[in-house]
């Protein structure tokens, strides 16, 4: 009746009334449903008061005719469920109010969760018993299975304190004791009136060898002219248990990687240079993030001590630059020290970190004092923190503008440094100069147009400062052009990034061009992407077209 609420009463009295038991049911349901949705009459309740008219609607629902009436909180099962709705309505009231949707979600993750363990044996006539507990009771059929080495009988187990010489002077019995005990249970199970012997040809995935005794009565039986009989349907039973499932449909098999072409107009016209990167690597996430406007979420049970602890150090070498040169060389490093650990406090870092983080924090304290000193030995300069820039050139769609924000640039006169934090592992060099990784010659490319402060500088260095606080705190890898690379200048490789930014946008900027997804697949390995999901990654990148190709990469990496 409350499958098509488009019936009116009448018509719902009309249908059922040739089935009585059916006309029956469904007001029974009806009155469930009326019970287990009062809470929700204002649109939300407390979980107690939901679980609680949950408990009533089950019960009136089973208030029906018949032997099992009143059962349902009866056997393992049904205290499993009392045990849990009495739960909710004991110990849920910190829960927020919850929708009825929300509530059977709540209900139906902690069902999920929650083991019902039957007592006893399933069934009256059968008992599933250890080797020891076997030998009390007798049986007309016994089923002695496990007949694998390892198995029965086990191996005998090294002793890690006791050697075999030890165990003879304190008057132990040896190891292999127990591989008699073990014959002993078989040699009295085997002589059951009817006894079934089962082995098992993989165990754990691994090939099985059959135990001793059932391999030595094997032979017993070939030399006395007869064999033992054999179950082959119970070993077709056990193969169709893992038997594969039907073929997967062709157009399975033929799937390909998505191919979103949105219009010109409302592709994205204006990027960062972390986005860029993203857009190299996997366009597809520029598209979901920069078009779709779908932002990652982190999971709720995710830990978020490395974005937290990755924010505290930049935000301690922001406090500490300004600082540095007015603290006494002694204090320094404890300066630093404070500083991160306050940033830590401030991003409820969990307690149970902050002992590894003060160790860590002191040891970088030092290599911190000592980086802010060395960066200052050519004399004064001026730092620029934090700083953003942006640069806006013409485009087929319309002009686009690149974005950054410099951790750190350093002024010495017309020249500047720029330096990028990284707590986890930069790129390398060979990245860099390829276009992988085009974060810092982009941000060279802006500074050298005026895009911070509009005042144009000439980039006299790139470096990513590797902070971790271990036994190397920290470093400083400068990028270094390779030796046998056609450009040597940190200018041309700034410029080289930004024309082939602008020849991206121009390949984009053609609506046939389309966003896919793992371009490089060769990066995205070590990380994978936020969308891959989206993507449907596994359907194409498995079984479809099986590597992705560097279509839609614009020409130029960057």
């Amino acid at each position: 009746m409350a499958a098509n609420p488009e019936l009116t009463d009448e018509a719902k009295e009309q249908t059922l009334k040739p089935l009585p038991a059916a006309h029956d049911l469904a007001i029974r349901l009806e009155a469930a449903l009326a019970l287990a949705a009062a809470p929700f009459s204002g649109g939300e309740a407390t979980a107690p008061a939901a679980a609680a008219a949950l408990a009533q609607a089950a019960e009136a629902l089973a208030q029906g005719r018949g032997p099992t009436a009143g059962q349902l909180w009866a056997r393992t099962d049904g205290e499993a469920a009392s045990a849990l709705i009495a739960t909710l309505m004991d110990e849920a009231h910190a829960l927020p109010p919850l929708t009825a949707r929300g509530f059977a979600d709540l209900m139906e993750q902690l069902i999920t969760e929650r083991p019902v363990r039957t007592a006893g044996a399933p069934h009256p006539r059968l008992k599933i018993l250890g080797a020891i507990e076997a030998r009390l009771i007798s049986a007309d059929r016994l089923v002695l299975a496990g007949l694998e080495e390892g198995v029965w009988p086990r191996v005998p187990e090294t002793d890690p304190f006791l050697s075999r010489p030890m165990r003879k002077v304190l008057g132990l019995a040896p190891p292999e004791r127990r591989i008699g005990l073990s014959a002993h249970d078989f040699a009295q199970g085997a002589c059951a009136p009817e006894v079934v012997l089962v082995s098992t040809g993989r165990r754990g995935g691994q090939p099985a060898v059959k135990s001793r005794w059932l391999w030595r009565l094997e032979t017993l039986a070939k030399g006395a002219g007869m064999a033992l009989p054999e179950r082959r349907d119970t070993v077709q039973w056990a193969r169709a248990l893992d038997a594969p499932l039907a073929a997967p449909p062709p157009a399975l098999l033929s799937a390909r990687r998505p191919r979103p072409t949105p219009p010109v107009e409302a592709r994205p016209r204006r990027l960062s240079v972390t986005r860029v990167e993203t857009w190299v690597r996997d366009p597809y996430a520029v598209y979901a993030r920069e078009i779709l406007g779908l932002r990652v979420l982190d999971r709720p049970d995710a830990p978020a001590e490395a974005s937290a602890r990755g924010s505290a150090i930049h935000k301690a070498f922001e406090r500490f630059a300004p600082e540095v040169l007015h603290t006494l060389e002694t204090e320094r490093a404890s300066l630093f020290h404070r500083f991160i650990i306050e940033e830590l406090e401030r991003a409820d870092f969990p307690e149970a970190a902050m002992a590894r983080e003060q160790a860590l924090a002191a040891r970088l304290g030092d290599w911190a004092a000592a980086f802010e000193v060395e960066r200052r030995s050519d004399g004064a300069i001026d730092l620029l923190i934090e700083q953003m820039g942006s640069h806006t050139f013409d485009a087929p769609g319309g002009p686009f503008t690149l974005t950054a924000k410099a951790d750190r640039i350093e002024r010495i006169g017309n020249q500047a440094k720029v330096l990028d934090f990284k707590t986890g592992e930069p790129p390398s060099d060979k990245q860099v100069a390829s276009g992988l990784s085009p974060q810092l010659t982009l941000t060279a490319a802006i500074l050298a147009r005026g895009g911070f402060q509009e005042r144009a500088m000439e980039p006299a260095e790139l470096a990513y400062v590797r902070v971790t606080g271990r036994r190397v705190p920290g470093e400083v890898r400068r990028f270094a052009p390779p030796k046998d690379h056609e450009l040597q200048t940190l200018i041309a490789f700034a410029d080289k990034a930004l024309a082939g930014l602008v020849g991206r946008v121009a390949v984009f900027d053609r609506v046939e061009t389309p966003y896919l997804s793992w371009v490089t697949p060769r990066f995205m390995m070590e990380r994978g992407g936020d969308y891959d999901h989206l993507a449907r990654l596994y359907e194409w990148f498995v079984v479809g077209e099986g590597e992705a190709s560097d279509a839609g990469n614009g020409g130029e990496a960057a």
